[in-house]
């Protein structure tokens, strides 16, 4: 399995301290003479930078006495104290800042007090030297924190995109849900309901000796016309433009036909229109799936009593008008049908009315002067 370097920080921190070790003792082993304690010393202020990461606070105090005891008795050294001011720069970059202010400050008041203070005779540009390399260390390790301080707000503003995407995607998922169950509520409610009608129709003549083919006939073409529908509309699902022959999307010019369905499976229906343009686009199919869906409201709440549709206009727009007796029925705002209307009229901006007006079931479809040929 191939190494990933940047996602194991310990094995990288614990080669730059071998590293670190390794430089610190080239002088030193060129001296005379040797003393154990100056590679005791050495190891004190290197091998912990395994830990600049994991834990910086930590690694600067267990090197801290290391080094204070090297730059006192003067063992020799490289240009540069190496272990410490890679844990100075350490805690800049990965510590708090409260910690890094306080390390620095004591780096920089430290240094001179340790060096000018040896047994050897001080050289005064040393601790001038180590000093400034201290705060080089620092600055160093404030830009690292700046820049993964960049890096994170960078991958949290990746991460938020991503999320709003996965909502905006589900959310339009969730849509398409809705509005396909919305079909095919309206399209089964009502071609199965007329095709009951006729069914019992049917029925009926036959127990009386008069077989009608035309009703049957009549039945298996609004299962065909149903079942055409239906590929159309689950087939949009998986299909592309290049493989999917739409059938064109209903207008107010297909009512008729909706209306002679419905006539001969029984139901009575007067029809008027004075729009001088038929409606077409969303707001098209809105008006037909709406006048579908309150013909299959009348003929399940109301059957049998007889039902207006008229089309004509107000001093705003378009208005559709469906009515019948009301029968026994109450408001049933809480039904699916006038859910399914309601949420219709909203997406095309219309606004639907519904309720009783005296002895009438009212459905009223209002569109805006703008809205009838979207």
């Amino acid at each position: 399995m191939q190494l990933s370097w940047a996602r194991r920080p310990l094995v990288v921190d614990g080669l730059l301290a071998v590293v670190a070790f390794g430089l610190t003792l080239l002088p030193l082993s060129a001296a005379e003479p040797r003393t154990g304690w100056a590679y005791v010393a050495a190891a004190g202020q290197t091998l912990p930078l395994v830990l600049r990461r994991q834990n910086p606070l930590l690694a600067n105090v267990l090197i801290a006495p290391s080094a204070v005891a090297y730059g006192w008795i003067g063992w020799p050294s490289p240009l540069v104290p190496i272990g410490p001011l890679v844990a100075l720069h350490a805690i800049a970059a990965y510590g708090t800042r409260v910690q890094s202010y306080v390390l620095l400050a004591l780096a920089l008041l430290g240094t001179p007090v340790v060096l000018l203070s040896r047994a050897a005779e001080p050289d005064p540009y040393e601790w001038l030297n180590v000093a400034l390399a201290a705060g080089v260390a620092w600055l160093a390790g404030a830009l690292t924190r700046s820049r993964l301080g960049e890096l994170r707000q960078y991958e949290e503003r990746i991460a938020a995109e991503r999320a709003q995407r996965r909502a905006e995607t589900a959310r339009a998922a969730s849509e398409e849900r809705n509005r396909i169950a919305r079909e095919m509520h309206d399209l089964l409610g009502h071609s199965v309901g007329v095709m009951v009608l006729l069914a019992e129709g049917a029925a009926a003549r036959a127990e009386a000796g008069d077989p009608s083919p035309e009703t049957l006939e009549r039945i298996a073409a609004t299962g065909r016309e149903t079942m055409t529908e239906l590929r159309t509309m689950l087939g949009g699902l998986r299909a592309t433009d290049d493989d999917l022959t739409r059938r064109p999307a209903p207008t107010s010019d297909d009512l008729p036909g909706l209306i002679d369905a419905v006539r001969a499976a029984g139901m009575t229906v007067a029809w008027r229109s004075s729009l001088p343009a038929p409606i077409t686009g969303a707001a098209g199919v809105a008006v037909y799936r709406i006048v579908q869906e309150a013909l299959t409201n009348a003929r399940k709440h109301a059957p049998g009593e007889p039902v207006s549709v008229e089309l004509g206009e107000d001093g705003s727009g378009a208005v559709v008008t469906v009515a019948n007796r009301a029968g026994g029925r109450t408001d049933g705002s809480t039904g699916q049908g006038l859910q399914s209307m309601r949420e219709r009229a909203a997406a095309v901006g219309a606004r639907l009315e519904h309720g009783r007006d005296g002895e009438t079931w009212r459905v009223t479809l209002r569109l805006g002067a703008g809205e009838a040929h979207e």
